[in-house]
C-alpha cells in the first residue's frame, strides 16, 4: 500500500514539475574584468538554483553569446571562486555584437537554450549592449521566424528578454550605485603600493608621482589621495586653475619647510586642465625636476585591476547577485523595466538601468563642454565631499575662519582599532581649519582625568593617515565617582567646550556616564559630548558600520583564504574563532564573504541539536568527495559549546572521513594598516562632526549637543544621547537592534547545496542514474578554469 501511494505521489509531482518549467537564466561578464565578479557569479548562480532555476554561463562576454558558448552551471561549478579575482567565465570585446546580424545570432542562441533572463556584469558599454538586445528582441525573433530559423511559437513563448545589470568596474564611474564591483579592491592595491613608496620617499626626501587608472573618472585618484595624505591630486572632474605648476611647487616647498620629508602627487590617467589639455604623469614629474625636486614616477597599470577581492567587494557582489535573482522572480510582466542593481550604503537598491547608463555617459560630454560643476554633482555627493576634505587636509583650500574661542578634545576608549589615527588627523586639521583649538587626550578617560592632554597642531598628525593602532593610546577606564572631579578640573583648566570619544562600546558607556554626571555638576551641562564608532566588533548604537570593522574583516578573510588552501590539500574541516565579544557581526560577515558552510553567533544561538544536524551535513558533504569544510564561530557564541568542544565533537565523529583543526585568530584581527574604507570614512565622519557643531554654533551660539554620530542608510546621522542610551543592551554590550542578522541565512543558503527531495531526484535515484556533472566537469576545467581545485 505504501509503495503504491509513493508511486502515485511521484507521478503527480512529476506532472506538476513538467507543466511548471523552471526559469532559465544566464550570466555574462563583459568589458574590463574587476575583482568581485566571481563572488557575484557565485551568489547569482546558487540563489537561482535554490529557487529552482536552471542557470547558464555565457563564456567570453558577448563574444560567447554570438558564438553560442553557453554552458550550464551546477552547484559545484562556482565552488571555491569567492576569493578569486577576475572572472572564471571570461570576458572579451565583441565587434560582431555591435552589428544587427550579430545580435540576431545572439537571440537565436538564447532561445535555443530557452533563456529569457540575462544578468550582465560589466560597465556602461556592456549594459548598453544588453538593453539594445532587449529593445530589438521581438524584431529579431520575428526575423528568425520569417527566415525559418525559429518556429512561430517562439514569438508568444518568449515575448521579452528580462535584463538586470551589475556594475563591474574598478573606476567606480556608474551612476545609480555608491560603489561598483572592483573599486574597493583597486583602491586597496593602490594604497598598498603608495604605503610602500612612501617609506622609500621619506628615506631619500623624494617626490613621487603616481599614475592610477580611471579613464575619465577620478575616483581612484581622489580616494587614494585622501587615504594616504597626498600633497596633490589631479582628476578630470576638478581641473586645476591656470598656473597650477607654480602653485604645486610652492605648496610642496611649504610642506618641506614645515617638516615633510617627501611629497606625493597622484595623477588620474584622464586628468586635464581647465582648457581640456591632458595632464600626464610624465609632465608632472618633469615640472618637479625643473624645480629641483628629486622626482620619481610610478605607473601602476593593471596591477590595480587584479588580485584577491576585498571584503567589501565580496560583500556587495554577493548582495547584488542575490538581489538579481529576486528581481527576475519579482514579476513576469512583459514591460518590466531593466534594472541596475546597486548599493546605497549597506542597502541594495534597484534603479532604471538606462537612466543610470545615460546619466553616466553624459559625463564625458559635460567634461568636453567644461561644465565641471555639473560633472561633480553627477558623480554623487561623496565625490564632492571627499574632494573638499582633501583640499582642506592637504592645505590647498582653507576656509580662513578665525578662532571661535571653543576648544575640543578627542580621546579613545575601549580596544584599539584601525582607523583611529586617520580620524585624529582629520579631527585636528579640519578642526583647526574651522577655528577650533584642538587637544588630544592620551589613554582615554583615564588620561583626561590625569591631565594627559596635548595641543594638536597641523604637523603633529602628519603621516597619521596611513598608520594603524592608536597614537593617542586607549584604555577601558570610564568616568566614575573617583575621577569625575579630576575630569571637571581638566575641562575647566583648558576651557574645553566639547569631548569627542572615538572608540567602542566601552567609550559609549563612558560618554553616557559623563552625560549623567551633568545632572549633578552644572559645569558639564554646556559640554558637548559626542561618541563616534571606532571598533572592529561593530557593536555600538547609532550606526550601521563602525570604523575598523572593514580592516578587521579583510584581516580575517586573508587568514581564512590561507586556511582553506591548506584544508583542500588534506580533506579538513576547520573551526575558526573570530572576535566580536557578544556581537556576531564579524562572524556573519566573514562567513558571507568566505563561503563558510556554517557560522555560530550568540544572536542565533547554538544547541546540541543544531550541532548534530551540522555534523550530519558535513559527513554527507565529505562522503561526496568534498575536500574542505569551514565553520566560523564568534568568540562568545556559547559558554557551553566552546570552539574546542566543537572541534572535539566533529573530530570524534568525522574520523576516517575528514580531519578537523581549530584556529583562534586572536588579536591579528585588530592590527594592520587601515583599509581604504576605514581611512576615508573615518575622515568623512570627522568632517560631518564639525558640520554638526558649526550648525548648532550658528543657530544657538553654543555647541552643547550630546549623543553619537554614525553611518545610517548611507548618511551620517546624529543620535541624541537619551535615544542612544535606549539602544544600548548593557548585558550583551551591543545594540538592541542589529540590521545584519538576516544575512546569516543568505550566507548559509548559498554555501551548502540544498537537499534534493523533488520527484525528479527520486526518479534518478530509483533508476540509479547519477546527476550529470557540468557539461562535463572536465570540459569546464579545460576551457574555463584550468586551475580548478574545489
Amino acid at each position: 500500500m505504501t509503495s503504491t501511494v509513493t508511486t502515485v505521489t511521484e507521478t503527480i509531482t512529476t506532472e506538476i514539475v513538467t507543466k511548471l518549467e523552471p526559469k532559465r537564466m544566464a550570466v555574462l561578464t563583459s568589458g574590463g574584468d574587476s575583482s568581485g565578479m566571481n563572488p557575484a557569479i557565485r551568489a547569482f548562480a546558487r540563489m537561482a538554483m535554490i529557487k529552482g532555476a536552471q542557470v547558464f554561463a555565457i563564456r567570453e562576454g558577448y563574444n560567447g553569446l554570438v558564438n553560442d558558448s553557453i554552458v550550464p552551471l551546477h552547484w559545484g561549478s562556482v565552488g571555491g571562486i569567492i576569493s578569486r579575482g577576475g572572472t572564471i567565465i571570461g570576458t572579451a570585446r565583441c565587434a560582431d555584437f555591435r552589428k544587427r546580424d550579430g545580435r540576431k545570432r545572439a537571440v537565436y542562441n538564447l532561445i535555443k537554450n530557452k533563456i529569457d533572463n540575462l544578468l550582465v556584469i560589466g560597465g556602461d558599454g556592456s549594459l548598453t549592449g544588453a538593453n539594445l538586445l532587449r529593445s530589438e528582441w521581438c524584431g529579431l525573433i520575428k526575423d528568425l521566424v520569417d527566415d525559418g530559423t525559429l518556429d512561430k511559437e517562439c514569438i508568444e513563448k518568449y515575448p521579452t528578454l528580462s535584463i538586470a545589470g551589475l556594475v563591474g568596474s574598478i573606476d567606480n564611474d556608474m551612476c545609480g550605485t555608491d560603489l561598483t564591483i572592483g573599486a574597493d579592491t583597486a583602491t586597496q592595491r593602490i594604497l598598498e603600493a603608495i604605503d610602500s613608496i612612501l617609506s622609500t620617499a621619506v628615506s631619500h626626501q623624494r617626490s613621487f608621482v603616481l599614475e592610477v587608472m580611471g579613464r575619465n573618472c577620478g575616483w581612484l585618484a581622489l580616494v587614494s589621495g585622501l587615504a594616504t595624505g597626498a600633497d596633490y591630486i589631479f582628476v578630470p572632474e576638478c581641473p586645476p586653475e591656470d598656473g597650477w605648476e607654480q602653485n604645486m611647487i610652492e605648496g610642496l616647498e611649504r610642506g618641506r619647510v614645515s617638516g615633510r620629508r617627501c611629497s606625493l602627487v597622484i595623477v588620474s590617467e584622464g586628468a586635464i586642465d581647465k582648457k581640456g589639455n591632458p595632464i600626464t604623469s610624465s609632465y608632472v614629474r618633469q615640472t618637479l625636476e625643473n624645480a629641483g625636486h628629486d622626482a620619481r614616477i610610478t605607473i601602476l597599470g593593471h596591477v590595480q585591476r587584479g588580485g584577491t577581492p576585498t571584503f567589501l567587494d565580496r560583500y556587495i557582489a554577493t548582495r547584488m547577485g542575490v538581489d538579481a535573482v529576486e528581481y527576475f522572480y519579482s514579476t513576469d510582466e512583459k514591460d518590466k523595466e531593466p534594472a541596475l542593481i546597486g548599493m546605497d550604503g549597506m542597502k541594495v537598491t534597484r534603479s532604471p538601468l538606462m537612466d543610470c547608463v545615460k546619466t553616466t555617459q553624459s559625463i564625458s560630454t559635460l567634461i568636453q563642454e567644461k561644465k565641471f560643476n555639473q560633472v561633480v554633482d553627477l558623480r554623487g555627493s561623496l565625490f564632492g565631499e571627499f574632494y573638499n576634505i582633501f583640499r582642506t587636509c592637504a592645505n590647498l583650500q582653507r576656509s580662513g575662519k578665525s578662532s571661535n574661542n571653543h576648544s575640543l578634545v578627542i580621546l579613545h576608549s575601549g580596544g584599539p582599532c584601525p582607523g583611529m589615527n586617520p580620524a585624529v588627523r582629520a579631527f585636528t586639521r579640519l578642526g583647526i581649519d574651522r577655528g577650533y583649538k584642538v587637544y588630544g587626550a592620551f589613554n582615554g578617560f583615564g588620561g583626561l582625568a590625569k591631565d594627559e592632554l596635548q595641543p594638536l597642531d597641523w604637523m603633529t598628525v602628519n603621516g597619521w593617515s596611513v598608520m594603524g593602532g592608536a597614537e593617542l593610546g586607549t584604555n577601558r577606564s570610564i568616568p566614575n565617582d573617583d575621577n569625575i572631579q579630576d575630569i571637571i578640573n581638566v575641562i575647566q583648566k583648558y576651557n574645553i567646550s566639547g569631548v569627542l570619544m572615538f572608540g567602542g562600546y566601552n567609550g559609549y558607556v563612558g560618554i553616557s556616564k559623563l552625560y549623567k554626571y551633568a545632572q549633578k555638576y552644572p559645569v558639564l551641562k554646556k559640554l558637548s559630548i559626542i561618541g563616534a564608532p571606532g571598533t572592529i566588533a561593530n557593536n555600538v548604537p547609532g550606526t550601521n558600520i563602525s570604523i575598523g570593522s572593514d580592516t578587521c574583516l579583510n584581516n580575517i578573510l586573508d587568514a581564512l583564504d590561507k586556511i582553506k588552501q591548506s584544508a583542500v590539500a588534506s580533506r579538513r574541516l576547520f573551526v575558526v574563532e573570530v572576535m566580536g565579544a557578544h556581537c556576531g557581526y564579524l562572524c556573519t560577515m566573514s562567513s558571507l564573504a568566505s563561503g563558510a558552510e556554517r557560522s555560530y553567533t550568540m544572536e542565533k544561538g547554538l544547541t546540541l541539536e543544531s550541532l548534530t544536524e551540522d555534523l550530519e551535513m558535513f559527513v554527507d558533504r565529505f562522503e561526496k568527495e568534498h575536500k574542505i569544510g569551514l565553520i566560523i564561530k564568534s568568540e562568545n557564541a556559547s559558554e557551553t559549546y566552546t570552539t574546542h568542544f566543537i572541534y572535539s565533537l566533529f573530530k570524534e565523529e568525522g574520523k576516517h572521513l575528514f580531519d578537523v583543526r581549530e584556529s583562534i585568530l586572536g588579536h591579528l584581527q585588530q592590527g594592520g594598516t587601515p583599509s581604504g574604507i576605514d581611512r576615508v570614512f573615518s575622515t568623512r565622519l570627522m568632517n560631518q562632526y564639525f558640520n554638526f557643531l558649526d550648525k548648532q554654533l550658528a543657530e544657538t551660539g553654543e555647541i552643547s549637543m550630546c549623543g553619537c554620530i554614525g553611518f545610517i542608510n548611507g548618511q551620517i546621522e546624529f543620535t541624541p544621547m537619551d535615544e542612544m542610551i535606549k539602544e544600548m543592551d548593557d548585558k550583551y554590550r551591543r545594540p538592541h537592534v542589529q540590521w545584519w542578522l538576516d544575512l546569516d541565512k543568505i550566507s548559509q543558503d548559498i554555501s551548502v547545496a540544498p537537499a534534493q527531495t523533488n520527484s525528479n531526484e527520486l526518479k534518478r535515484k530509483k533508476e540509479k542514474i547519477t546527476t550529470p556533472t557540468l557539461f562535463s566537469q572536465k570540459t569546464f576545467d579545460q576551457n574555463v578554469n584550468p586551475q580548478w581545485t574545489i
